[in-house]
């Protein structure tokens, strides 16, 4: 798979410090699709703009949805960590597996 066919989704992002520094690490792995989920922030504010430092174009590229359904509408496969308590380090929702009969996991 090239770098090109990935998307990188952020599902409601709070802070645009972070999305900023997301697009740098993107960049730097040669990814740039980026996705926001129903963004808590601007994505365009000039704290993203700063810590995006070279990346202004992913952030101005970036397709933002309302919901996580219609950020994987096309996708074949996609990938993420479970949601970890910042409190209690606790995962609320462990890792799953594709079903067994998605002949299509991982290709597109």
């Amino acid at each position: 798979m090239k770098t090109e066919q990935i998307s990188i989704v952020l599902v409601e992002p709070q802070g645009p410090l972070n999305i900023g520094s997301v697009c740098r690490s993107m960049m730097n792995f040669g990814f740039s699709k980026l996705v926001l989920v129903n963004p808590q922030c601007d994505h365009l504010s000039g704290d993203a703009l700063r810590m995006a430092v070279k990346t202004k174009r992913l952030l101005e590229e970036a397709v933002v949805v309302d919901t996580l359904a219609d950020a994987l509408k096309d996708v074949h496969c996609a990938f993420g960590p479970p949601v970890v308590s910042a409190s209690t380090g606790t995962c609320s929702s462990p890792p799953r597996r594709p079903p067994k009969s998605s002949t299509r996991w991982g290709r597109t």
